[in-house]
């Protein structure tokens, strides 16, 4: 079995260089990048997403959902984990709804990260064992029906469930009628349904989409 490649960005924080020689040296992982100050740069950006990764680390002092990196790597098939000193109960929340289903307390040693990393890649999400069981089982949900949406996709999606129609979505997204009907078909390709109703009620069932939400 191959390693699993992991790039780690330090996202508003020093960086950690205890943390990457650490998993460096790990058995079955590969650290294949390691970038610090990405959201200034949009070239390091365009080639982080670039980067053939399976799991992308992003170490913050404090777990923070607006992360501008965290917003332009969540949806690019590829497994997020944050690492934080601090996580509270609702960041897990929002940001397991923007596509993170990995989280970290950093830990010397990095023991933690790892087992986040493992997991992640392994099972599809990973929790620190001291947050709650509500937590777990709301992560276990959503990690079993992760369809890989992106940002826009989800976003069009939840619009779809409200019962939006096409030119309602894209005045919204400030785009065009046509680009709601392509992130519509990547959508209705991942979901593997057929039409819109499909689509809406399979993403209820699941829990992809909270009717419940504000």
């Amino acid at each position: 079995m191959r390693d699993i490649r992991v790039a780690i960005v330090s996202s508003g924080a020093p960086p950690e260089d205890d943390l990457v020689a650490n998993l460096a040296a790990r058995e079955g992982l590969r650290v294949v990048s390691h970038a610090t100050d990405v959201a200034g740069s949009g070239a390091r950006l365009v080639e982080l997403r670039r980067s053939k990764r399976d799991v992308l680390v992003i170490q913050m002092p404090q777990l923070d959902v607006n992360d501008p990196v965290l917003h332009a790597m969540v949806g690019t098939d590829t497994r997020v984990v944050l690492v934080a000193e601090r996580i509270g109960e609702d960041q897990v929340y929002a940001a397991a709804r923007i596509g993170v289903r990995g989280f970290a307390f950093r830990d010397a040693g990095g023991h933690a990260v790892v087992q986040a990393i493992v997991e992640t890649h392994r099972t599809g999400g990973w929790l620190p064992p001291t947050l709650g069981g509500g937590l777990v089982r709301f992560l276990a949900r959503l990690s079993s029906s992760d369809p890989q949406l992106t940002t826009s996709e989800l976003h069009i999606l939840e619009q779809l469930c409200d019962g939006a129609r096409n030119s309602d979505i894209a005045r919204t997204m400030c785009c065009t009628v046509d680009n709601v009907k392509w992130h519509l078909k990547n959508v209705y390709r991942k979901l593997q349904v057929r039409n819109r109703a499909e689509a809406a009620a399979h993403a209820v069932r699941t829990g992809i989409v909270d009717i419940d939400r504000t």
